[in-house]
């Protein structure tokens, strides 16, 4: 059976509760997108999953991230379920101009089955505004998927930043 659902991911200053920025890049890079973080600092990534999934495993650039769940009233009425991490930019490199970094999630869904996001990013320095709060608030990365029977993955179809 052929199950579609959506996935929004936001990333938020774990200091602060504010959404990081992103802007319209263009052809310019291998995404058309790009967020802004900065290298040695604490977000926290919010993962909701319609209708409401199990998320078993989370790994950023390779490295496993505990998920917590978060428990809202009306998730179970909606049909949705969130869950949260910690993830850090410690000991990454600042984005030399003209260069950017990926971000890689793989999430492993109920039932063994995987989903890999690749999420174009450009750190600056530590505390530095200028340039990293540049742009638009990242509401939300928001994800159209499909998972076909008999599959072990999940296949994008379309992808919003809002």
């Amino acid at each position: 059976m052929e199950t579609d659902f959506k996935l929004t991911v936001r990333i938020n200053a774990r200091e602060t509760g504010d959404a990081v920025c992103f802007k319209h890049d263009g052809q310019r890079f291998e995404q058309m997108h790009t967020v802004k973080l900065n290298a040695n600092t604490e977000y926290e990534l919010i993962f909701t999953l319609h209708p409401a999934q199990y998320i078993e495993k989370l790994l950023i650039d390779g490295e496993h991230h505990k998920v917590e769940i978060c428990h809202d009233d009306k998730d179970e009425y909606e049909d949705i379920r969130t869950y949260k991490t910690h993830y850090e930019t410690v000991g990454y490199d600042v984005c030399k101009r003209g260069k950017r970094k990926e971000l890689l999630l793989v999430l492993e869904l109920e039932n063994g089955v995987y989903m890999k996001i690749a999420i174009q990013c450009k750190l600056y320095k530590a505390g530095e505004t200028n340039h990293s709060h540049w742009g638009q608030k990242l509401a939300g990365l928001e994800l159209g998927c499909k998972m076909e029977e008999g599959h072990n993955y999940v296949q994008v179809l379309k992808e919003k930043y809002y």
